[in-house]
């Protein structure tokens, strides 16, 4: 089934048969990068030096009720995020970010329902910097871009994109630089979480 054709004919999901959603739901950690990726991890850590940037990759295993709600871009009402970041296949993440307890709060800053910004996001990031450095701004424009084109092929229009805050994640220095975003690919089910930070 291609994720991005609505079953209209589906009706929504039943409370009972959302009560065991995220039990079903699993997510698999993967590791398969593409060089540009390698490129902007390397940059941002060069301008956020006394940060960095961690970039982790999740696979969603398909669910019909889970179906419903994602072609539809109505994750919000299955508290999206919440059960994300709570999930315990998000052991590793949590562990990263140095997160105490396993049902972090979370909070959504923006959401699209595309990628358009991101470029622009992310070529700011690098372009203004961290703390002590930047780089040039036509440079951090094309790693961005790139980053856009081989890691997401330019499919603008296929993702949703949350701007968030995690609290008690001890590993950022809560200060100007700090940044996340999380990306959903509808049509491969895979997440993709941006976490920055910096601090002077």
């Amino acid at each position: 089934m291609d994720e991005l054709q609505i079953d209209w004919k589906q009706e929504r999901p039943t409370s009972s048969e959302l009560a065991g959603l995220w039990y079903s739901v699993k997510l698999t950690r993967l590791d398969n990068w593409t060089l540009a990726t390698d490129t902007l991890k390397e940059k941002i850590s060069e301008t956020h030096c006394n940060g960095g940037i961690q970039i982790h990759k999740y696979k969603i295993s398909a669910n019909q009720h889970f179906d419903w709600f994602a072609q539809r871009n109505r994750l919000y009402e299955i508290d999206f995020l919440k059960n994300i970041f709570s999930h315990t296949d998000l052991e590793d993440y949590r562990s990263d970010l140095e997160i105490k307890g396993n049902k972090p709060k979370v909070k959504i800053v923006k959401y699209w329902t595309d990628i358009y910004e991101l470029p622009g996001r992310l070529s700011r990031i690098m372009g203004l910097g961290g703390a002590y450095k930047s780089i040039d701004q036509r440079h951090a424009w094309t790693i961005a871009n790139d980053f856009v084109k081989d890691e997401f092929e330019n499919r603008f229009e296929e993702f949703n994109t949350y701007d968030f805050v995690i609290e008690a994640a001890q590993w950022f220095h809560d200060i100007a630089w700090d940044s996340s975003i999380l990306l959903f690919d509808k049509r491969k089910y895979e997440i993709i979480i941006i976490d920055i930070t910096d601090t002077d």
